[in-house]
């Protein structure tokens, strides 16, 4: 069984602060090999439940966070920016997505360190009118090549909105969102055995977990921050912008809209 593996970093247990997100903090550091345990522990679930080929996309950021020295040998890894399409490696012939360390779209209350692709400059996004956040944009791409996303580990939020969106979906909850930035936490050693076992439950799911299929053609609305974001959009076939801080990208199936963005 062909099994690919997309990761995030805010939702791993223990992370929940800005100097673990990126930089050259020791917190960044210390997030990163928290992100790398959680990663082998889904590998080894995924390995247990009948992968054969398991792909692992370092989706956070730079795509650059797993320590890679400590990765388990028995995956592939995705690994560095400038990547030509979304979710490179995912293809028809993957038969299930897992996700790791996810979290919630913007605006979730109760959700740790909630966002939609960009705290900074995103504010809401929809698909097909829609809301929808980095969960939905995964499942939707996975979708568009009728692969099945069966697990999803983050906080508690990010778990009830892909419950939400893919009926059946196994979910590992790593940790309770007090506020954006605080979380009742569980311990690391015991997330990686519920993700151990996650894993190897969600692929036993594959066939009765549907993909996430979007209607054609697809259009995807982005409500900015600032109207200065939206500025720099440039507008070309595809693209239109409807207001001072909305762009909508759109294309004839969820891949050709997706590559607008």
């Amino acid at each position: 069984m062909r099994v690919y593996i997309n990761t995030d970093l805010e939702g791993v247990a223990g992370v929940a602060i800005d100097s673990q997100i990126g930089g050259d903090s020791a917190e960044y550091q210390k997030a990163r090999r928290l992100l790398t345990h959680e990663v082998n522990a889904a590998v080894e679930g995924a390995l247990a439940g009948g992968a054969t080929d398991v792909l692992v996309n370092d989706g956070h950021a730079s795509g650059f966070n797993f320590i890679f020295e400590e990765l388990h040998p028995g995956a592939r890894y995705l690994m560095g920016p400038s990547r030509p399409v979304w979710l490179p490696g995912l293809t028809e012939e993957t038969e299930a997505s897992l996700g790791v360390g996810f979290h919630a779209m913007a605006g979730t209350q109760s959700a740790v360190r909630d966002h939609t692709m960009s705290s900074v400059s995103w504010h809401n996004l929809w698909v097909n009118g829609r809301p929808m956040g980095e969960i939905g944009l995964w499942a939707a791409i996975a979708g568009h090549y009728d692969v099945p996303c069966v697990l999803v580990t983050g906080c508690e939020k990010a778990c009830e909105e892909a419950a939400a969106l893919i009926p059946g979906i196994e979910t590992v909850v790593t940790k309770q969102g007090v506020s954006r930035y605080a979380a009742i936490m569980e311990p690391a050693e015991k997330v990686r055995e519920m993700i151990r076992a996650g894993a190897k439950a969600a692929l036993a799911k594959v066939g009765a977990v549907e993909p996430l299929k979007v209607e054609t053609p697809v259009e995807i609305r982005i409500e900015f921050n600032l109207s200065a974001y939206a500025d720099q959009i440039r507008i070309i076939p595809g693209r239109e912008r409807v207001d001072a801080r909305t762009v909508v990208f759109r294309g004839a199936d969820m891949m050709a809209a997706a590559q607008m963005l």
